[in-house]
This record gives structure tokens, C-alpha cells and sequence, in this order.
């Protein structure tokens, strides 16, 4: 037979050529063309199974790419949210101290400052979005917190009735300015308290403990009642029960409507509905005394002697006067699905 790669005539039970050492076919090939038949035939291929072991694949934890936040736990926020609530009064001690050297209005310049310290926390805490006004909210917000300055007006009426009975100037001169500094004084001090108690503190609750209703709940009551606590810290004497029954009821009655501008500021997810609301509602209260009569502004909440029955009595009245808001609140945050993780979240 012939090698069919050579050529080469080779013997027949020969298993490898002589010559180019190509294997030889079982049975030969008498010439090349038959060898080349031979091998243009398909070859069945039978899969060999692979037994080796397939690798595991371990997942890596995600890394935040350069432009994406860390993630911040929970009680982190609160603790940084706390932090820049209390370094506000920084920014109400420079002002007094411009407006001591500068001969300008103290109350003003504090709560100016103040406002101004509170909304660059909210910034810092990347909640910038809330300060910017919006027609809707402020729209809803006026919809829904209407009763409150309903009822400052109830209760300025009476002051202007009282006024009158007792034979006292309702309208003095200068009227007009000091009216508009007012009216810039409770802007200010809107925008102060807003930015802190319902900003900072309460958005920072959120995010601590805003993954179920109780705890949506709970950041509502809690900053609520620390802003009626910044009414009357330092005015109540613990050892009279009239002074600590006017210190609650303050407390509650101011609790109650911050109740309530939470909840507002959770559904809107802006402060301006509240901060206009909260500005209105004192520029009301003050306007006859001090806008229009030019008394000296009274930041005492807790009155002594004769004054302070009354007192307690005129808390009594707006707490119970306020129980719509409290209920339109509550309203508000069963609306509101879980999680509320507030503004300042990162994860």
C-alpha cells in the first residue's frame, strides 16, 4: 500500500511510514486518492463531560464612585443635624454684637443672624431644595393651616376690644415702620425656627428613626415639643406651680401647632408654607402692641402675680382652639407612606 501523505509504497501490516512517519490507517491504502476519500468523511465528535468544579462568585461590596455621597448612618445625621442647630447660636451672638456696635435693632439682628445660620445648616445637610419657594406648597399650606391665623385673629380682635374698653391709643405715631419692622422681624424669626426645629431637627429624626409610621410619628411629637420647650426655657421658676403650669401649657400649645407644621412640612417637602404661616401668625399677635401702639417687645411666656391665672386660662383656650390643627395634622402623616427618610438621607 502507499503512505497518504507521501506517496511512499510501504508494507502492508506496516503501522507508520518509513519515510515521513505519518500513521498509517488500519487496512492501507492502495493509493492516495483513496486516503483522501477516507479522510474527507465526517468524524462523529462525543462530548467529554468537564468535571472540573465551576468557581464561585463572591459579591464585592459596592464602592461609591467619587461624585456619589457616602453613605451616613442614621444617628450620624441626628448627631450632625443637633450639632449645627446648636452652633445657630453663634450666629445670634455675632449679631448681637454687630448690632451693639452698629446702634441697630437687637432683636432683629439676632433673629436675623439666627435665620442665616439655620438655612446654611439645612444646606450643609444637603437640604437645600426646602428653601426654595414653591407657589404649590405655599398654596397647600395656606389650604390646610388657615385655622391658625384664624385664631390669631380671634385673639387680636380681643387685644384691640381690650384696648379700647381700658381707654388706651390704639394707633401712636410712626405706626407705619414699625409695622414693617415687624412684619421683617417675624419673617426672620420664621425662617429661624422653621429652619432649625422643623429643617434641622425634625429632618434629622427622620432619618434616625423615619422607616416606620410610629417612628414618622414620633419625629413629629418629639421636635414638636422641643420647639414649645425653646418658648419658655429660662422662664419658668420650678418652685411655683403657677410658673410650671404656664411652662406646659405653653409647651403644649406651641407643640401643638409645631404637630402640625411638621406634618406640613413632611408632605410638602418644603419649609416656606411654614415659615409663612409661622411669620403671619406672630406678626398678627404682635402688631397692635407693637406695631401700632410702639409698645417694647415682650418675649416673656409665663407671666407672675395677677397675670398669671389669666394666663394659664388663655392657653387653655388656644390649646383647645388648635385641636383642628392637631387633627388635619395627623390627617397629613396618615397620607404619608413608610419609609420618610427626610431630606438629609444618604444610603
Amino acid at each position: 500500500m502507499h503512505c497518504s501523505t507521501c506517496g511512499m509504497l510501504v508494507p502492508d501490516k506496516a503501522s507508520f511510514c518509513p519515510e515521513c512517519g505519518s500513521p498509517l490507517f488500519s487496512g492501507g491504502f492502495r493509493d492516495t486518492s483513496e486516503a483522501e476519500a477516507f479522510a474527507s468523511q465526517e468524524v462523529e465528535t462525543i462530548p467529554v463531560p468537564n468535571d472540573s468544579p465551576v468557581p464561585k462568585v463572591v459579591p464585592m461590596p459596592s464602592v461609591p464612585s467619587k461624585g456619589e455621597p457616602k453613605r451616613r448612618h442614621g444617628a450620624a445625621t441626628l448627631g450632625l443635624c443637633i450639632l449645627l442647630a446648636v452652633l445657630v447660636f453663634i450666629f445670634q451672638v455675632i449679631g448681637a454684637i454687630i448690632a451693639t456696635f452698629a446702634a441697630l435693632d437687637m432683636n432683629f439682628m439676632i433673629t436675623a443672624f439666627g435665620a442665616i445660620g439655620a438655612c446654611l445648616g439645612v444646606c450643609i445637610m444637603g437640604g437645600a431644595r426646602m428653601l426654595l419657594p414653591d407657589r404649590a406648597s405655599i398654596l397647600y399650606a395656606w389650604k390646610e393651616g388657615w385655622w391658625v391665623v384664624a385664631v390669631s385673629l380671634a385673639l387680636v380682635l380681643l387685644e384691640v376690644l381690650f384696648t379700647i374698653s381700658e381707654g388706651e391709643t390704639l394707633v401712636t405715631p410712626g405706626w407705619l415702620m414699625r409695622s414693617l419692622g415687624v412684619l421683617a422681624l417675624c419673617l426672620a424669626v420664621g425662617v429661624s425656627e422653621e429652619a432649625v426645629f422643623r429643617g434641622l431637627l425634625f429632618e434629622g429624626m427622620l432619618d434616625a428613626i423615619g422607616k416606620h409610621k410610629r417612628g414618622i410619628v414620633a419625629a413629629a411629637v418629639v421636635s414638636s415639643l422641643l420647639f414649645g420647650m425653646a418658648h419658655v426655657i429660662g422662664s419658668v421658676d420650678f418652685q411655683n406651680a403657677l410658673d410650671i403650669a404656664q411652662g406646659v401649657l405653653k409647651t403644649v400649645q406651641t407643640g401643638t401647632y409645631g404637630f402640625f407644621l411638621a406634618a406640613l412640612v413632611l408632605k410638602t417637602r418644603k419649609l416656606w408654607g411654614a415659615v409663612i404661616l409661622h411669620a403671619l401668625d406672630d406678626f398678627l399677635l404682635m402688631l397692635p402692641s407693637v406695631g401700632l401702639q410702639g409698645l417694647e417687645i415682650d418675649l416673656e411666656y409665663v407671666s407672675a402675680g395677677e397675670d398669671a391665672m389669666p394666663t394659664i386660662i388663655l392657653y387653655c383656650v388656644i390649646i383647645i382652639c388648635y385641636l383642628p390643627l392637631v387633627w388635619r395634622g395627623m390627617r397629613m402623616l396618615r397620607e404619608t407612606d413608610a419609609p420618610q427618610l427626610g431630606e438629609f438621607h444618604r444610603g
